[in-house]
């Protein structure tokens, strides 16, 4: 009951900052934070009610899939503090860029026991692939708009093979990610 109550709490914690930092700024709801805070935020509150009520848990598949997408933001964000780019820490993108994805998280690592999960299977290697959907989404919307999301390239640079070789590149380092996140959940549940 527990858990139920603090994935409710938690998924609704990423829903709610996540409407005060956007609401404002509707033409930025394409940004990668926005997409994997709303997705863990309605997973964990979907989660939290199924648990609540003593049902089945959603699989741990989806939480490493968002897991996945929500550090990769918690990371670039971190990369920031760097100088050579700039995120926005101010109020609820505090929480969006980094309360929210460790929260998130630390509810896979300790919520979703995958002790029993082989690390190579088909379902591990699928991880990746939310967000490399949201890149050929920014590469799609960008032959459109003429400008990517966050602009770390210029879209007359990026050609065709290059956003292709970053996207195999992109696939290697999230299922990197997946199965650290693996790894660990597999010693937290030993």
């Amino acid at each position: 009951m527990y858990k139920g109550i603090v994935q409710l709490v938690i998924g609704l914690m990423m829903i709610v900052t996540l409407l005060v930092g956007y609401l404002p700024i509707p033409e930025y709801l394409v940004e990668l934070t926005c997409i994997s805070n709303m997705l863990g935020g309605v997973l964990l509150t979907i989660d939290g009610i199924l648990s609540i009520c003593g049902k089945k848990n959603l699989s741990s598949n989806l939480y490493r899939a968002v897991c996945v997408c929500i550090l990769t933001v918690f990371i670039i964000c971190l990369g920031s503090l760097t100088g050579f780019f700039h995120f926005n820490f101010k109020g609820a993108f505090f929480f969006l860029h980094v309360i929210n994805p460790i929260a998130f998280v630390g509810c896979y690592l300790l919520f979703c026991n995958d002790a029993e999960r082989r690390i190579v299977s088909a379902a591990n290697f699928i991880t990746p692939v939310l967000m490399l959907v949201y890149l050929l989404f920014d590469y799609i919307r960008c032959q459109f708009t003429g400008k990517f999301v966050y602009g770390f390239a210029e879209p007359d640079v990026l050609t065709f093979p290059y956003a292709v070789l970053i996207g195999i590149a992109v696939y290697i380092i999230m299922m990197l990610f997946s199965f650290c996140l693996l790894k660990v959940n597999k010693v937290i549940h030993r």
